[in-house]
């Protein structure tokens, strides 16, 4: 243990916080590919510092921050450190609409719209088709339904996924029979 590194922050760009507490120091440090939260359960300065890791389902999530955190200890520039879990461009815009369907869904001022009012306002703006049959029976009804299943899911636990570096999408929303 004679060979481990002590944790020196003195240099570290952004310290978002810093509080002693009775079971250690938590620190929180800013880094462009994401957060780096620190628990030292003994603060003295120069003690060597040890990753420990929780085996749950947010292990490799974990294994991942601390690796990234441990490149940016030994030099490594915030560039070359950006998170891999980052959404692409489809996947920002998706759960932007699904923000936009709960939104609208969850609204306290307005009543529940229909499937029919999600859909002309959020997903087909230029939507031509009414109500009725041809709304029955149409794929823009059933894409709207699972988007909104989907957002529902997400909103009720999916999000979970997201968190800890699972994908997200394909979830379905689990209603009592």
């Amino acid at each position: 243990m004679d060979d481990c590194a002590s944790l020196d922050i003195t240099h570290w760009p952004v310290i978002l916080s810093d509080r002693l507490l009775s079971d250690g120091r938590h620190i929180v440090l800013g880094d462009n590919g994401g957060p780096h939260h620190l628990w030292i359960r003994d603060p003295r300065a120069g003690q060597s510092l040890a990753y420990v890791i929780p085996r749950n389902a947010a292990m490799g999530p974990r294994v991942a921050a601390t690796e990234r955190f441990d490149r940016r200890l030994s030099g490594t520039p915030a560039y070359c450190c950006q998170s891999l879990s980052l959404p692409t461009a489809f996947q920002a815009q998706r759960f932007s609409l699904l923000l936009a369907i709960l939104d609208t869904l969850l609204d306290a001022g307005k009543a529940r719209p229909s499937t029919h009012e999600i859909a002309s306002q959020l997903i087909y703006p230029h939507m031509t088709i009414g109500r009725g049959g041809e709304w029955k029976a149409s794929s823009e009804r059933r894409r709207t339904q699972r988007l909104i299943d989907e957002a529902l899911a997400l909103m009720n636990g999916g999000y979970r996924n997201l968190l800890q570096g699972r994908s997200a999408g394909a979830t379905k929303t689990l209603r009592p029979k």
